[in-house]
C-alpha cells in the first residue's frame, strides 16, 4: 500500500469520482482505453498490456492508489491469464525530496525506475516462486517520476511495492499558496495554505504575528487555522512553517495581512502625580500636567478634566491633539481660581474615536500670588556654640522662613545659611568672635518672600575651662586648660591672675600653650606660669583667643596651691532596677572641680558597724557629670553598697559620700 500521505492525496483527486474505492488497491472507475486518463500526482497511472514487453496499444489504463496485486487468472476480461505485462507509473512534486526505504516483491518480472534510473532489475520467469528486493533512493526537490514494471509468463501473478519515507535532515519546503479573510462578524481571521509536497510532513507550525511580533502560535495537521483578532485597528498575518517526522523544521511562509476594526480603547495614560504641578503666570495660578511619559500608542488626543471633589463631577478644560501640535507635551488649565483645590485626571483618544478610562485624580491646591509680611521682633542671641535667631511670624500664609548671612569684611552678597520651618533658626557655622549679619525673609508656599529684616550679632569663643593649677616636678606652677574642639582658638590664651576672685584679672600672665591630647568633644593644652614665681596672687582665670583676637567671655579663678579638699558631695542617692543600678548626686560648688571617683563594693558588718568593703568598680568620671548607672543588675535581696569622692583641680580628694540599696525583684 502507498503512505497515508498518497491515500490523502488520493482521495483529494478523487473527491468528484461518481464510484468509491474499496481498500486494498481496488480499481477506479477507469475511461475507455483509447481515451486521455488522468489519475492527478498522488496515485499512480496503471497501463495494461496483452504481451511483456510494453508495446503495442495498451489494453486498459486506470488509476490505482497502490502497487499491490494478487491475479490467479487473467488480470482484465478479454486478457490473457499468462504473458501479460502492467505498469505502474507516478509523475508528482516532492517539495524539498528526501530519502525512501523500499520493498518491491512479486513473482516474474520486477523492475523499479526513479527518473528514469532503474533501481531493480528481476526479469525473468520465476512461476509460482517469487522474489522480494529491499532497498533505498533519495531524490532531491521539485518534480519526479516513480514506476514499477511487471511481467507475467506464467502461473501466479503477483506484485507489491512499498516505499516509506526514511529518516532524513532536509528542512520542509515553506507552504505556499496561503490565502487569509477575516470575518467581522465573528472577529476571526481564517488562514488557508496548500499542502506541502513532501511525503514526511508530520504537523504544521502556526503563528499569529503583527508588526514582526508573534501574537501566538500552535500546531495542526491541517491545512486551515482560525484565530480571534483582537478588534484593535492592527495588522495581523498568518505565518506557516511545515515540520517533518524528523523534526526538521522548514522555513516560514507568511500570508497577507488581514486589519480588523478598532474598537479597542487604549489603556489610560501614565499621569503620575508627580506631572501634575502648578504654577503663577503674570500673577495667576496655572495648573501644568506633562504628558512627556505617555506612550505612542495612548494618542492622538488627550483630554484634560477638572472638578473640585474627587468623586467629580468633572468639567473639560483643556484638549491637545498631536496631529495639530506634534511634539506637545503638556496639557494646561488657564483658569483655576487661586486658593482652591482642585482634582484633575486625564483621558486618551486615539485616531478610531476609541477613549480610555480617566486617570487618578491629582489634587492640586492653587497659591496665592501676594508675598506675605516680614517678619518682626528679630532677635539674635549669641552663644560659645553659634547665635539662637528668633522672629515672631507674620499673620498670613508663610510656610518657611530663608535665613542669609554676611560676615564683616566678607565680599558679595549674603548667602543662604538655610531654610527654617518654624520662627528660629541656629546658626552653628558663624565663625566666633566674627561679627555676621543676618537676614530673615518669610517665604509662603507658592514661594514669594516678604521685605527683608536683619540684625547683626557675633557667635561667642567658647570658654577655657581650667582643668587644675598645681606645682609640676621643678616646683613651677603648671596650668592645664581644655577648650571645645569644634571651636575656634587659634589666638591661643590669655591667662590673668589676681589675689582674690573677684580681682583675678589684675595681671596678665606669660602663658605658651602645647597640645597635650584631643578628643572629638574638646583640646586639652598645658603652660608654665613662669612668671608667676614669688607672686603674692593665689588666684587664675583664663580665656580662649579666636584668630581676630575676640576673647572667650565666660570664665572661672582657681587657687594656685589649693590643699582644701572639697566637701563631700551633696544629694547622693542609688536606685536598682532591671537594668542596674541608677546613681545620682548634686554637682559640687567647688570652683575647680576636677572630677569625681566612684567605686561599689560589698557591705561589711564589723561588731555591728556596717562599712563598704572591698571594691567591685572604680570609676573616674568627668567634673560635670552628676550621674552614672551601674550596669550590673542586683539580684533580689542583694545589697551593695557605693563610695563617691569628688576631686579638685589641685588633686584635693573629699570625703566620701556612701549609699546602700538592697535588690527588689521585677
Amino acid at each position: 500500500m502507498i503512505t497515508d500521505r498518497f491515500v490523502a492525496g488520493r482521495r483529494a483527486a478523487a473527491a468528484g469520482l461518481a464510484l468509491a474505492l474499496p481498500l486494498g488497491g481496488a480499481l477506479l472507475a477507469a475511461p475507455a482505453a483509447h481515451a486521455t486518463v488522468t489519475c492527478g500526482d498522488t496515485t499512480f497511472k496503471r497501463t495494461f498490456y496483452s504481451n511483456t514487453s510494453f508495446s503495442g496499444t495498451p489494453k486498459k489504463t486506470d488509476c490505482d492508489t497502490t502497487v499491490d496485486q494478487k491475479w490467479t487468472g487473467a488480470p482484465l476480461s478479454g486478457m490473457a491469464t499468462n504473458n501479460f505485462s502492467v505498469r505502474w507509473s507516478l509523475t508528482r512534486d516532492f517539495g524539498s525530496g528526501g530519502c525512501f526505504t523500499y520493498r518491491l516483491s512479486g513473482t516474474d518480472g520486477l523492475r523499479l525506475y526513479v527518473d528514469g534510473v532503474r533501481k531493480v532489475d528481476k526479469w525473468k520467469n520465476t512461476g509460482d516462486a517469487g522474489n522480494s528486493v529491499p532497498g533505498t533512493f533519495c531524490i532531491g526537490s521539485g518534480s519526479h517520476t516513480v514506476r514499477v514494471d511487471h511481467a507475467n509468463w506464467t502461473g501466479l501473478s503477483r506484485v507489491k511495492f512499498t516505499w516509506p519515507a526514511s529518516s532524513d535532515s532536509k528542512k520542509p519546503l515553506a507552504p505556499t499558496g496561503i490565502r487569509t479573510t477575516y470575518d467581522a462578524a465573528t472577529g476571526r481571521a481564517n488562514a488557508t495554505w496548500t499542502k506541502n509536497r513532501e511525503l514526511d510532513i508530520k504537523h504544521y507550525r502556526v503563528l499569529v504575528e503583527t508588526d514582526g511580533t508573534g501574537v501566538t502560535d500552535w500546531t495542526t495537521t491541517g491545512t486551515t487555522a482560525s484565530y480571534a483578532l483582537p478588534k484593535d485597528g492592527r495588522k495581523y498575518r498568518f505565518c506557516i512553517a511545515a515540520v517533518d517526522k524528523w523534526t526538521n523544521y522548514g522555513a516560514w511562509g507568511c500570508g497577507p495581512y488581514v486589519t480588523p476594526p478598532d474598537r479597542t480603547a487604549p489603556p489610560v495614560p501614565y499621569v503620575p502625580a508627580s506631572d501634575v504641578s502648578v504654577s503663577t503666570i503674570l500673577g495667576e495660578p496655572r495648573v501644568n500636567v506633562w504628558l512627556g511619559q505617555v506612550r505612542e500608542a495612548e494618542g492622538p488626543l488627550f483630554t484634560l478634566w477638572r472638578a473640585t471633589a474627587a468623586a467629580g463631577p468633572y468639567t473639560k478644560v483643556a484638549t491637545m491633539d498631536l496631529r495639530e501640535t506634534p511634539g506637545e507635551q503638556y496639557l494646561y488649565d488657564e483658569t483655576p481660581a487661586q486658593k482652591t483645590t482642585y482634582h484633575y485626571t486625564v483621558s486618551a483618544t486615539d485616531a478610531a474615536g476609541n477613549t480610555s478610562a480617566r486617570t487618578t485624580p491629582v489634587a492640586v491646591t492653587t497659591p496665592d500670588t501676594k508675598a506675605p509680611g516680614a517678619v518682626t521682633g528679630l532677635a539674635a542671641k549669641p552663644d560659645a556654640g553659634g547665635v539662637a535667631l528668633s522672629w515672631a511670624a507674620p499673620a498670613d500664609d508663610a510656610v518657611s522662613w530663608q535665613v542669609y548671612g554676611l560676615d564683616e569684611g566678607a565680599a558679595g552678597a549674603p548667602v543662604l545659611l538655610g531654610t527654617a520651618d518654624a520662627a528660629a533658626y541656629r546658626d552653628t557655622t558663624a565663625k566666633p568672635g566674627v561679627r555676621r549679619a543676618y537676614t530673615v525673609y518669610a517665604v509662603d508656599a507658592a514661594g514669594h518672600r516678604a521685605k527683608p529684616v536683619s540684625v547683626t550679632s557675633r557667635r561667642a569663643v567658647a570658654p577655657a575651662s581650667i582643668v587644675y593649677l598645681r606645682p609640676d616636678a621643678d616646683g613651677r606652677p603648671e596650668l592645664h586648660l581644655r577648650v571645645a574642639a569644634d571651636n575656634d582658638h587659634s589666638g591661643g590664651f590669655k591667662v590673668y591672675s589676681g589675689t582674690s576672685t573677684s580681682t583675678v584679672r589684675t595681671t596678665l600672665r606669660a602663658c605658651a600653650p602645647e597640645e597635650i591630647f584631643r578628643t572629638s568633644l574638646y583640646v586639652e593644652c598645658r603652660c608654665l606660669l613662669t612668671d608667676f614665681g614669688g607672686s603674692t596672687d593665689r588666684y587664675v582665670t583664663a580665656f580662649a583667643v579666636a584668630g581676630n583676637g575676640v576673647l572667650s567671655t565666660d570664665f572661672k579663678a582657681v587657687r594656685y596651691e589649693d590643699t582644701v579638699a572639697p566637701p563631700v558631695p551633696a544629694g547622693f542617692t542609688a536606685t536598682p532596677g532591671a537594668e542596674g543600678t541608677a546613681l545620682s548626686w548634686n554637682a559640687s560648688p567647688v570652683a575647680d572641680l576636677h572630677s569625681y571617683w566612684l567605686r561599689s563594693g560589698r557591705v561589711e558588718t564589723v561588731d555591728g558597724v556596717r562599712s563598704c568593703g572591698s571594691g567591685l568598680l572604680s570609676e573616674v568620671l568627668e567634673g560635670g557629670v552628676t550621674s552614672f548607672r551601674d550596669t550590673e543588675v542586683l539580684p533580689d535581696g542583694v545589697e551593695r553598697c557605693w563610695e563617691l569622692r569628688a576631686v579638685d583641680g589641685a588633686n584635693n580628694y573629699s570625703e566620701a559620700a556612701t549609699v546602700y540599696a538592697t535588690g527588689v525583684s521585677g
